[in-house]
């Protein structure tokens, strides 16, 4: 689930209470989607449901354009002993409650009967488990990476920062330049604040002591984390985020890398759309590149998350359509057809792509990022993202805490108490999800 569609206007379905069971009937498979363009609607009309039905005789596939009350809806829907037959989650994180409380059907034989552990990527598959039983599998995957404006860092003479100590002396210069150096802002999709935590963190601290502390061998308020937290506030305070963080989208601020007004953007690789939406038009030239990284911690490094899991319900009166659907996705022929038209959100963690043929032309700079970011996987130079491998109530502490840390209600050592305490509780419980 892109983590800013619900920035966009969707178009809700009428006439759809809240609590009404809507189960689908025994051969048609449902399933509650996000708030989406009018164009991204037709595309999934076109390619999923469409591809689907044509391929699968007597089994339908009902797709529900829910708008940005989904998330709300699904839940309240599944505590009925109602909800779709396709349960779309945010991520592990989210999914791994509604496994705990019933809600999700064991996916195992689903995984077997379709090949699920071969296809895909295992390192993707076994994040969707609980207690060592598979209950979702993530729909996409996602990384975090610098996209900034080649031709714009051309004629300046500048070259895409490796270290931190790189990216401050040019942020710096983009300071005095009148520019705001990172592509920021949270206006009306507050958990931006968390992808902002997330690629400083990573950068700042590096995977391994962030795997320790997610596997409770080390605490949030560790030194390492405050040094990294004190930095992260003093990038706010000189401004890197920019002066009106709270009333920009990021979206908005991305639009500006193509004149100039912003620098660069630590997004993820939902954001290759954006490119397509604001680069291409301009005929501008966007580049990406890993996050820098502080002394110590490998580079290149990508931290790696998991931006929806698809899950069945367990009162489904029709899992095996649903099951159906959930491999048609995983399908080549899916892939095929989906990644020319939007490339960033439906990055499916497939194993082998050597035999998908692409219906359509990829650009240059999303294939030398996928590759890009391969290489790194196979390597273990990934890290962290929160909304993926933190538990749900310290990943909501994180969105609001990192306003309280910038605006100095919060100390550094503060946050990370707090953190602390949260995330103790919350391994203690076994609400961490899976680490890789």
């Amino acid at each position: 689930m892109t983590k800013f569609s619900r920035l966009f206007s969707g178009v809700a379905v009428a006439a759809m209470t809240l609590l009404t069971p809507g189960l689908a009937a025994a051969q048609s498979a449902s399933w509650w989607y996000e708030a989406l363009t009018p164009e991204q609607q037709r595309l999934l009309d076109d390619t999923l449901v469409a591809g689907f039905n044509a391929s699968h005789p007597g089994s339908t596939l009902a797709l529900e354009y829910r708008g940005n009350a989904i998330e709300n809806q699904q839940r309240l829907a599944l505590m009925s002993g109602g909800g779709p037959d396709i349960i779309n989650s945010n991520g592990p994180a989210t999914a791994l409650p509604m496994a705990k409380a019933g809600q999700l059907l064991k996916l195992d034989d689903y995984a077997a009967k379709y090949g699920w552990n071969e296809r895909l990527i295992p390192m993707f598959l076994e994040l969707g488990k609980v207690d060592g039983v598979l209950y979702s599998i993530p729909k996409n995957y996602e990384a975090m990476g610098l996209f900034y404006n080649a031709d714009l860092f051309a004629e300046k003479g500048w070259t895409a920062p490796k270290t931190v100590a790189e990216m401050e002396t040019l942020a710096d210069t983009m300071l005095a330049e009148g520019m705001t150096p990172f592509v920021a802002g949270n206006a009306g999709f507050r958990p931006a604040n968390e992808q902002f935590f997330t690629v400083a963190l990573n950068q700042l601290v590096g995977p391994t002591a962030i795997h320790e502390a997610l596997a409770g061998k080390r605490a949030w308020t560790d030194p390492v984390f405050v040094d990294a937290m004190q930095k992260f506030k003093a990038w706010y305070d000189k401004g890197y985020y920019g002066k009106d963080y709270f009333s920009t989208s990021t979206i908005d601020a991305f639009a500006g890398m193509v004149t100039g007004k912003t620098g660069m953007a630590p997004q993820g690789t939902w954001a290759f759309s954006w490119v397509k939406d604001y680069f291409d038009p301009a005929g501008a030239k966007a580049a990406f590149t890993s996050i820098p990284v502080a002394e110590g911690v490998p580079y290149p490094l990508f931290p790696i998350g998991i931006g929806s899991t698809l899950s069945i319900n367990a009162h489904s009166p029709s899992p095996d359509t649903a099951a159906q659907v959930i491999d048609y996705v995983f399908s080549g022929d899916f892939y095929g057809a989906i990644v020319p038209q939007w490339q960033g959100e439906w990055n499916v963690p497939l194993a082998d792509l050597s035999k998908v043929t692409l219906k359509g032309e990829v650009t240059p700079l999303y294939q030398e990022a996928t590759t890009m970011i391969a290489d790194a996987l196979a390597s273990g130079n990934y890290g962290y993202t929160t909304w993926t491998f933190w538990p749900p109530k310290s990943e909501q502490y994180i969105i609001s805490g990192v306003e309280e840390l910038w605006l100095g209600t919060a100390t550094p050592e503060k946050f990370l108490t707090g953190l602390q305490e949260l995330f103790a509780a919350e391994l203690a419980e076994g609400s961490v999800p899976p680490l890789p």
